[in-house]
């Protein structure tokens, strides 16, 4: 069956749903980052029957619509409405007591722009003599992974962000991240990354906690 076929049928299930209807449920059901990859193996729908059926999704999931379907950190992920910002952040009692550092704001920005980067050449970028409890706490928090050695002498290890650092930070790729020639002269790293910081829970933007508001577009108001 062709990707243009996909629409046609009606309904697509015995059950009566449809394909915007069917990934919506597995969006809801999974609370994770799915991509195209999984969709496929879900579904076993085309890559243009999922995008199409996505594209649909995410035009009945607005206006008053309480849910939203961002993309984000390479796939599509659930999230609340921001006309409903106030009523959900009083359901949402997670505090961020955990909030990252400026020490591992600090590391994190220097290995999200310079990756792969070892904690030998962390410490000369900061001018610290030590980065490894910085290192320690982000790989705890899955924001970094080893990326293998380096071929040096020694062979120190390498580390890279994660996709759980997409995530956080609300990126769909290391291409979004700020440029650095916004933020002047200094350590350029840290300030970038710390005007993404977002305001929101210990486990970040997509938490287990709850569903997590996305942005509003600018020059607009929450009620």
């Amino acid at each position: 069956m062709s990707d243009s076929e996909i629409f046609s049928q009606d309904p697509l299930w015995d059950e009566g749903g449809d394909l915007p209807g069917a990934l919506e449920a597995l969006f809801t059901a999974a609370g994770e980052v799915l991509d195209l990859a999984r969709l496929r193996e879900l579904t076993g729908l085309g890559d243009g029957a999922l995008q199409q059926g996505i594209e649909k999704l995410q035009e009945r999931l607005s206006g008053a619509c309480g849910l939203r379907l961002l993309e984000v950190g390479g796939g599509w992920r659930m999230a609340t409405s921001p006309v409903y910002r106030e009523m959900v952040a009083r359901l949402v009692t997670t505090t961020r007591s955990g909030k990252l550092t400026p020490a591992q704001i600090e590391a994190l920005a220097i290995i999200a722009y310079r990756q792969p980067v070892t904690i030998t050449e962390l410490n000369a970028i900061r001018g610290v003599t030590s980065s490894a409890n910085q290192v320690k706490s982000l790989m705890e928090r899955q924001l970094i992974i080893p990326a293998g050695r380096k071929p040096v002498v020694g062979r120190p290890m390498t580390y890279a962000t994660t996709q759980a650092f997409l995530l956080h930070f609300g990126l769909k790729s290391l291409h979004d991240l700020p440029q650095l020639e916004d933020f002047g002269e200094g350590r350029l790293e840290a300030q970038a990354l710390a005007a993404l910081e977002p305001p929101m829970p210990e486990d970040g933007l997509f938490g287990e906690g709850a569903m997590i508001t996305e942005d509003l577009p600018a020059g607009e108001e929450a009620p």
